[in-house]
């Protein structure tokens, strides 16, 4: 009597399918048989592959684990011809059923399955061994221990085995129960980030027009969401979600997809292209990635090689560049960079795999660590220390737990190509949301490692450091030859590729931690007026008791070094440098006056425009009890620091003047 599938799905709301799973094998070893008694669905849907019980494009059936979650499973083709489509259907998938007919035990394609799923990332599955009733009984254990010597270096060394029949239904609850509780140890939730579907299929339906179908490899998309294809920019709404056959009103990572997208049956997408939330993903040539070879490489693979890359359901003609060597050996691990011969869609964390062209086997795969619009390719050795830096930051980290994406954010703007970037910017880079962005970067900033540069920029501590090492050094190369104590801000920065952001940032820190000073559009070393060579230290306080003697109506700055009897130019600079010391404050051209004195005369102005409103000028003449010209030198400064404002003879406060005038005093 045929049994009830145990795993027949039979919910109503597609939102409880909460991961993928696949099969993979060898030809003809009964991976879509177990799929059709496992969930009661027939995955070959093309007449070629019911006429020739074969299968050629990914089959989709979904697996109910037991109350409330169900699980989709997708059917990969098991043929050698077929091997591009089978590593489309394990990208991204979460667990694995390896089908092994008991009859042939390990097969070719058994092998290089294995290979791709190790290379692509798969850490967990389990062993089915069918067609058990073809065999005696006694065979039986003896496969289960040659799969076990297989299997012993490779992510399913500890994976149970399970022996079944389709036919007998032998084993099959056994089967089923491991399955379920393998499937439910490992559930992890991956729409954190953005929505990103590689295209598997696309069809058009008369009333409908152009459908979309594939796995979502990260977030979530609903119904009225603007999407995007990647490599090509054709934009459009959703109108309508399918999820294994059932309308539903969204769908994310973890099911299977058919999303109808009318407006791009005027240029319908392939397989290969990815659809994205808009501006979240980029179409890029060079992969940066780190390969694995495979174990039975029969030869070595030649530096600048041509090859074939597959990521998601894209397959690209390339070349390959090793970092490190000048050949890749069976097994072994190295850097390298892909260049494709034609853009495609990809990102750092994604998976991939290279194949020889002729004659077709796999050569490697790995994680692809950074990826690049354009194919310049960078020089080897920059290439190189590159992702080195990359891999010492990341450490053993889980690719997907929070301190590894820490570690990639930090990484970013550490070594990336722009040296503060914002929230926004960061999450296109690292293919996280917002919000998961701003929640590590509040961590980041936490440890002291990143540093917020201003209101919406962020940058990595060692390049504050290094940009302050930078303007110091700058600074010293300015002044050291003494004939200028103080140099314009332009002159500072000239030639130093400092960010805008950062540049601000750190002259601010360097204010307030005592390296400079800054007046009026001039920076100078704070080192003091005891730190001066012997002459110029003697000439600044000749320069200093000469204007506090003074008071209010004080020597034109021309006529000082006749007046003190020394050298022009010096008594330019040692004046300049008291100006940006503090001690001296230049109201104009013509007049300089002893900082002491300006506070008082502006303390005065403060005291009377509160008192009265306002203040005269003929009043602050009589009590700074100097001539006009002077009287509005002092006058005209207030009003250039936005202290006041002139109505008439008169002046008043304006509306912020403590903020400006606490500014000033600190600049």
């Amino acid at each position: 009597m045929k049994a009830t599938p145990l795993g027949q799905y039979q919910q109503e709301d597609p939102s409880n399918i909460v991961t993928m799973l696949c099969t993979a094998g060898h030809v003809d070893h009964g991976k879509t048989s177990l799929v059709k008694t496992l969930t009661g669905c027939a995955t070959d849907r093309l007449q070629e592959e019911i006429e020739r019980g074969l299968t050629i494009e990914l089959g989709f059936a979904p697996c109910w684990l037991g109350g409330s979650i169900a699980a989709g499973i997708v059917d990969v083709p098991g043929h050698s011809r077929f091997v591009r489509t089978m590593v489309a259907g394990v990208s991204g998938l979460d667990y694995c059923i390896l089908v092994i007919a008991a009859d042939d035990g390990i097969m070719p394609q058994t092998v290089e399955h294995v290979d791709i799923m190790q290379l692509m990332g798969m850490t967990r599955g389990m062993v089915a061994l069918t067609k058990t009733d073809l065999v005696p009984p006694d065979l039986v254990p003896l496969r289960i221990e040659e799969i076990r010597d297989y299997l012993a270096d490779t992510f399913l060394a500890e994976a149970p085995i399970c022996p079944v029949s389709t036919e007998t239904y032998d084993g099959f609850s056994y089967f089923y129960d491991t399955l379920v509780a393998g499937i439910k140890a490992g559930l992890r939730d991956r729409r954190s980030g953005w929505f990103r579907m590689p295209i598997e299929r696309v069809f058009t339906r008369r009333g409908f027009g152009s459908v979309l179908s594939g796995m979502p490899v990260s977030g979530e998309i609903r119904v009225g969401d603007e999407v995007e294809c990647v490599p090509g920019g054709q934009r459009s709404r959703i109108r309508g979600l399918q999820c294994f056959g059932q309308t539903a009103e969204s769908g994310g990572a973890g099911q299977c997809l058919a999303l109808n997208v009318p407006e791009f049956s005027k240029e319908l997408p392939v397989r290969g292209q990815v659809l994205c939330k808009p501006g979240t993903l980029q179409s890029v040539m060079q992969l940066h990635v780190r390969i694995q070879a495979v174990r039975h490489l029969d030869a070595p693979q030649k530096n600048a090689s041509e090859i074939s890359i597959h990521t998601g359901t894209a397959e690209r003609h390339g070349q390959l560049f090793l970092l490190a060597s000048n050949s890749l050996q069976a097994g072994e691990s190295c850097l390298a960079t892909l260049v494709a011969k034609t853009p495609l869609a990809a990102a750092a964390g994604d998976r991939f795999i290279i194949r020889r062209m002729s004659p077709a086997m796999t050569i490697g795969g790995g994680r692809l660590l950074a990826v690049e619009e354009t194919a310049k390719r960078a020089r080897r050795k920059d290439a190189l220390a590159f992702l080195q830096s990359f891999e010492q930051y990341i450490g053993d980290a889980e690719w997907d737990s929070d301190i590894c994406r820490q570690r990639r954010i930090a990484h970013l703007l550490r070594y990336g190509s722009v040296a503060a970037l914002s929230v926004d910017s960061i999450s296109r880079a690292v293919m996280l949301t917002t919000d998961t962005v701003t929640l590590l970067l509040e961590a980041l900033l936490r440890s002291n490692e990143v540093v917020q540069v201003d209101a919406t920029l962020y940058t990595h501590r060692e390049r504050i450091t290094d940009a302050r090492t930078q303007m110091q050094e700058r600074l010293v190369q300015l002044t050291e030859d003494g004939k200028q104590l103080r140099v314009p801000l332009v002159a500072w920065r000239e030639n130093l590729a400092i960010h805008p952001a950062i540049w601000r940032y750190c002259q601010q820190a360097m204010q307030k931690d005592g390296e400079v000073r800054i007046v009026e559009g001039y920076a100078m070393r704070a080192v003091g007026v005891a730190q001066l060579p012997e002459a110029e230290r003697r000439l600044a306080h000749a320069l200093r008791n000469l204007y506090v003697a003074e008071g209010y109506a004080t020597t034109h700055p021309d006529e000082v070094a006749a007046q003190l009897g020394c050298d022009s130019e010096m008594a330019k600079r040692v004046l300049d440098f008291l100006c940006t010391q503090g001690d001296l404050i230049r109201l104009s051209h013509n007049v300089v006056l002893a900082t002491e004195h300006y506070r008082a005369a502006e303390n005065f102005v403060i005291e009377t425009a509160l008192r009265d409103g306002e203040v005269d000028s003929q009043q602050f003449r009589k009590y700074v009890g100097v001539s006009r010209k002077y009287a509005m030198a002092l006058l005209d400064y207030m009003d250039a620091r936005k202290l006041t404002s002139r109505t008439g003879n008169t002046r008043r406060l304006l509306r912020d003047w403590e903020r400006r005038r606490y500014d000033a005093a600190n600049t």
